[in-house]
């Protein structure tokens, strides 16, 4: 479906941009143009799924005196698109104090404006001190300005600038390296195609032999590599552990969050080949993050992860903390999201409370507005139609659930196959009798199968 340009870009606006945007349309210091107001008001009533702009209105409602212009209508369309780009352009500059820091200091530098550029210098240190590749790049860029600046005023000296100078670019492109490799490695089975990260092997026997080149964040990346393909994932988890609670306060919030999601990952993927101990690390792990403000603040926690946590907690039979943090960190969910959050996950305590009415009456209130929603809930009510041994109920769900797996478009086949799994071995275990070598061979069998959801909750029915 064809997009119209300036009508995207006037979506991508935050509602609570427009009145900034406004403003800037008719500051005089960007020699606005009288049309700009008006024409922004008419744009905002086009949706955008507008597959054509109605040149002929907006010219007559904003020159209803003047025969239709094109080319005027298209000149004033193009820089009014113009000025709402830069207007983006501004709102990302002030989002980055780092690197408004940095030009600022280019700009001191380019008017040689000896006193201010050396106030901007110690500003910039100050402003920019957690380790990313950006944080290395950015300083490299300084060390090059601050070279510039002191060949001017003679006062140069050589070996120290070089030095500093090599080094931030070393550890910007080292360190972006094994982002890259840990990113092709984790990513291969989704991508169409590989790619090869040149140099990889040189450059991790480099940062190794020179103590990650003084930085933690590349010694962090380099035990991020050897969990995904060392030939001793747990010892480099333990590593990584330890450099997250050493050095968590040095590291950006984008790295501090990328380094913890290949944390969660690896013990999400040991817990699925049966590893019941990292259950309570990722536990311990998810608590790290919440206590930590930085990452909090940073973005919003989303639905699932916030899922994630609550069945976590209660796979550990901590239902007090769960009920605790059902309401303490529902905040942190975007506003829209809340309701349905609460709700679904408050039916998943009583279950675990086994308060299976009020479980039944949350779930017929969620809206299913997304596909996990609806997965897990009928999962939910079919273990509570199984523990309270309502066979009738349990046997039409178990129907309607193979029928929504069947016909459902937007269940991936691998969802469909672990569900399908899920509800043949529950059935399976309703049905089998009391003969402990049968329910024996029924647990091995379980254990035995590649993909499967719940298996735990399958196998402890058997116990």
């Amino acid at each position: 479906m064809r997009t119209i340009k300036v009508l995207e870009l006037l979506h991508a606006l935050k509602s609570h941009e427009k009145a900034a945007f406004s403003a800037y349309l008719t500051s005089p210091y960007f020699l606005p143009a009288p049309e700009y107001p008006r024409l922004l008001q008419l744009l905002e009533t086009l949706p955008l799924s507008t597959q054509e702009l109605p040149k002929t209105e907006l010219y007559g409602r904003l020159f209803p005196q003047q025969p239709f212009d094109d080319q005027q209508l298209r000149y004033l369309l193009s820089d009014f698109t113009e000025r709402l780009e830069h207007f983006f352009l501004l709102r990302q500059l002030a989002g980055e104090k780092e690197e408004s820091a940095l030009l600022q200091l280019e700009a001191l530098h380019a008017r040689e404006t000896s006193k201010a550029y050396q106030h901007a210098a110690r500003r910039f240190e100050s402003i920019d001190r957690y380790e990313s590749a950006k944080h290395f790049h950015r300083h490299y860029r300084a060390a090059e300005i601050r070279q510039e600046f002191a060949a001017q005023h003679g006062a140069r000296d050589e070996v120290t600038d070089y030095v500093e100078l090599a080094d931030n670019l070393d550890r910007f492109y080292f360190l972006r390296k094994l982002q890259l490799q840990c990113e092709r490695i984790n990513y291969r089975n989704v991508l169409a195609r590989e790619f090869d990260v040149s140099l990889i092997d040189e450059i991790t026997r480099h940062v190794l032999r020179n103590q990650f080149l003084g930085s933690p964040l590349i010694e962090t990346y380099y035990q991020v590599l050897q969990l995904l393909s060392g030939p001793e994932p747990e010892t480099a988890f333990q590593s990584l552990l330890q450099l997250l609670e050493a050095h968590r306060d040095r590291f950006s919030v984008e790295d501090l969050n990328n380094v913890y999601q290949y944390v969660k990952n690896h013990c999400i993927r040991r817990i699925n080949l049966g590893d019941e101990v990292y259950r309570e690390r990722l536990f311990g792990i998810y608590q790290n993050i919440l206590a930590d403000e930085r990452l909090m603040r940073h973005d919003y926690l989303s639905p699932w992860e916030y899922k994630n946590i609550v069945t976590l907690g209660l796979r550990l039979r901590q239902e007090a903390w769960v009920a605790d943090f059902i309401e303490l960190h529902l905040h942190h969910l975007p506003p829209n999201e809340r309701d349905n959050a609460h709700t679904y996950n408050s039916a998943m305590l009583c279950y675990y409370r086994k308060q299976y009415r009020q479980a039944v009456k949350l779930l017929q209130t969620v809206e299913f507005t997304d596909l996990y929603y609806q997965l897990d809930a009928r999962s939910i009510l079919l273990k509570v139609y199984f523990e309270t041994y309502e066979s009738e109920s349990l046997l039409h769900h178990i129907s309607a659930f193979k029928i929504f797996l069947r016909r459902n478009k937007l269940v991936s086949a691998y969802q469909r196959k672990i569900y399908e799994n899920f509800i043949r071995y529950a059935l399976k275990i309703f049905r089998s009798s009391d003969s402990e070598s049968k329910r024996k061979a029924l647990a091995e069998e379980i254990r035995s199968v590649d993909h499967i959801s719940d298996r735990a909750w399958l196998l402890e029915q058997l116990e």
